[in-house]
């Protein structure tokens, strides 16, 4: 459903008003400050070296994603996902439908992810530079994502697993 803001990435100006470049404008029954949909619960989000935008959300019992909103597309929710009902069972369609865009990243179990960054410091040399870094809530990490030039995750580090804290806010500071 395009009439409402639910599972929605929406896309203004800096004034508020609706970019005429959006995918919905003009469109009868939608929206036009919509960006994409289907999302499910937006945690975290980040502007890429690049500029692009990148954001990641909870999915269900398993299931959280990392996407990269493009102009109209469908991520997906709630027909498709790699998640489950809460206390077991199948949850939509399964994990592919034609038209539906699929994570760039996925999660199962679910980590809870939460606040998202790319480092683009030197500071700590050349493998880490371009890394996406996400809190995890429920497991009690931030998750550095190395990637490959397409968006494509090559591994995933675990750091800061012994503070036994909920990892919520994860930014890049200035120094």
């Amino acid at each position: 459903k395009l009439d409402n803001h639910l599972g929605k990435v929406v896309r203004v100006n800096k004034d508020g008003t609706v970019p005429a470049d959006n995918p919905f404008v003009g469109k009868p029954g939608a929206l036009p400050e919509i960006w994409s949909y289907g999302h499910r619960n937006a945690q975290g989000a980040t502007l890429a070296p690049d500029g692009t935008y990148w954001m990641n959300e909870h999915g269900p019992q398993g299931g959280d994603e990392i996407n990269l909103p493009l102009a109209g597309r469908n991520y997906g929710w709630p027909v498709i996902t790699y998640g489950e009902n809460y206390g077991g069972g199948k949850m939509g369609e399964g994990t592919q439908r034609a038209g539906m865009v699929q994570p760039l990243h996925y999660w199962v179990p679910s980590i809870a992810p939460s606040g998202m960054v790319f480092l683009t410091s030197d500071r700590y040399g050349a493998a880490w530079k371009g890394n996406l870094f996400v809190g995890s809530l429920k497991f009690q990490f931030l998750d550095r994502i190395e990637l490959d030039a397409q968006g494509k995750v090559l591994r995933e580090h675990r750091l800061l697993t012994d503070l036994g804290e909920r990892i919520r806010d994860v930014r890049q500071g200035p120094d």
